[in-house]
């Protein structure tokens, strides 16, 4: 089984990355071939996986996605590969994982529409996102949201054997160990914090689009003696000092620490005492079930594709849309009360142990030996045997 895959960036703090590593690792370790085809790559390569960086030519974001799509088309024509797999819209797939919301969805909702659908990034994006669901296509869509799946339907009449809902893939690894309790010790002791400190914990690159901003003007509008003892921990990465500066004008520069990207998120879910996420667009969310799953409470925004699963789960709240920061202030102070905080803990455990939150990966692998095997041969791509 001989496997391309096509990614705009691998690296380790990437949620999409990481899925793509999972995925493709079973894949590996059953004996298939994997060509990454990359324009940007970080950290370790995964074991298995051929990685080839393509340097894209461009003075824009889009033109540069177009000659790395250029590039690499005829890599794929002479790989003789059973299944070329995507993990960012473009054409000539077999199957594509779809992470990323319905981008014709979310221009058309916009008031500059009528100019911007003339420009050549929309036009662009557009045009590779019609080559995966429009209805003459063949790309098999893996979705993730049922949300953004009906969307697609809606723009693109894609039809409902081309889209394949995934259950959520959620790393077993994440689930609250028995000795969590050492390790949240542990965690505290490091970061000074006091018993009756409440760390709030965001996770993710993008801190816009994440909502850290609107974290922040929430802790600021804190009671006194709310915000004396509620610090924010801050992981990802981004420009840092636009938000750095942003809590220090609002006076609670020193409640709140950013940490860049790190690889020990793990410890930070048992540390901290609410995962907040309230993201102004998210096609999932993945990293609120691994909150959940590690018994942290979770309030995030209903822009959240997996937002459900808060309110399925009662483990935390979920601001309404659209957004109102009035609302989400008195919300999150609501939150944070250590017994309302210790009753969404047990909540969210509960859940963890009766949904299937981690089995995508493995569908997928399955999906794509599948595919391979019953695919007809086609000689003018595969070549005589």
């Amino acid at each position: 089984m001989k496997l391309a895959v096509c990614l705009y960036k691998l690296f380790p703090f990437g949620g999409l990355a990481r899925d793509c590593v999972r995925i493709l690792s079973l894949c590996y370790a059953k004996g298939a071939q994997v060509d990454v085809f990359v324009m940007q790559c970080e950290g370790e390569i995964p074991e298995g996986f051929n990685v080839e960086v393509i340097k894209p030519k461009g003075l824009t974001n889009h033109s540069k996605v177009a000659n790395y799509i250029e590039q690499i088309k005829p890599k794929l024509a002479k790989g003789s590969y059973d299944l070329v797999i995507g993990f960012n819209k473009m054409p000539g797939l077999d199957l594509y994982y779809a992470a990323d919301p319905c981008y014709i969805d979310k221009v058309k909702k916009q008031s500059n529409y009528p100019v911007m659908q003339f420009s050549g990034r929309v036009k662009f994006y557009c045009k590779n996102e019609h080559a995966v669901f429009g209805s003459e296509s063949k790309t098999i869509g893996l979705m993730i949201s049922d949300i953004e799946r009906d969307k697609f339907k809606q723009h693109y009449k894609t039809p409902e054997h081309r889209l394949v809902m995934l259950p959520p893939g959620i790393d077993p690894n994440r689930k609250r160990s028995d000795d969590w309790q050492s390790g949240r010790s542990q965690f505290r002791t490091q970061f000074q914090l006091e018993d009756d400190d409440i760390v709030m914990l965001m996770v993710g690159s993008g801190f816009k689009r994440k909502g850290v901003d609107r974290v922040i003007l929430g802790l600021a509008a804190l009671s006194p003696a709310l915000r004396k003892k509620t610090k924010l921990f801050v992981l990802g990465e981004d420009t840092i000092p636009v938000f750095e500066n942003q809590a220090k004008q609002l006076g609670v520069g020193e409640n709140v620490t950013f940490f860049g990207g790190r690889s020990d998120v793990p410890e930070f879910l048992l540390g901290t005492d609410l995962f907040l996420h309230p993201a102004r667009k998210e096609n999932t969310g993945t990293v609120i079930l691994e909150a959940l799953v590690a018994g942290l409470p979770a309030f995030v925004s209903g822009a959240c594709g997996y937002a459900g699963h808060i309110i399925k789960s009662e483990a935390g709240l979920v601001s309404l849309e659209p957004f109102d920061q009035k609302a989400f202030n008195l919300q999150l102070a609501s939150m944070l009360d250590k017994t309302k905080l210790q009753q969404w803990s047990d909540k969210a455990l509960d859940y963890a142990e009766t949904e299937d939150l981690y089995s995508m990966p493995q569908k997928v692998a399955a999906i794509i030996e599948t595919m391979v095997k019953e695919r007809p041969l086609d000689y003018d791509k595969q070549g005589k045997k």
